[in-house]
């Protein structure tokens, strides 16, 4: 049962996006960011020409990748130091986790 209550919504985890009901628009963009995730060595100027034909502009594009490469960053040095998501270590000295 999806969250909203509907079962028409539900999906089950893990369920992968091509199966989806997606505008192209969306479809461009997950295509993308796979590729930019499982081969970034690969992505090229078409991988982006096939972005802005879908209707993304530069400033669109700057920010999907800016935001699919920080989470691949940030899951990528969790999983090396095997930190759960969102925790500090025990015993860091950071400003930041102190809080204000």
């Amino acid at each position: 049962m999806a969250i909203d209550g509907l079962a028409s919504h539900a999906r089950p985890l893990g369920d992968p996006w091509p199966e989806y009901d997606l505008d192209d628009r969306t479809r461009a963009l997950l295509r993308y960011a796979a590729k930019l995730t499982e081969s970034p060595s690969f992505v090229d100027g078409e991988d982006l020409e096939a972005l802005r034909r879908a209707g993304w502009n530069e400033r669109d594009i700057w920010e999907i990748t800016a935001l699919a490469s920080f989470f691949n960053f940030t899951g990528r040095l969790e999983a090396a130091t095997d930190l759960p998501p969102d925790e500090i270590p025990e015993g860091a000295d950071m400003a930041e986790a102190k809080g204000a």
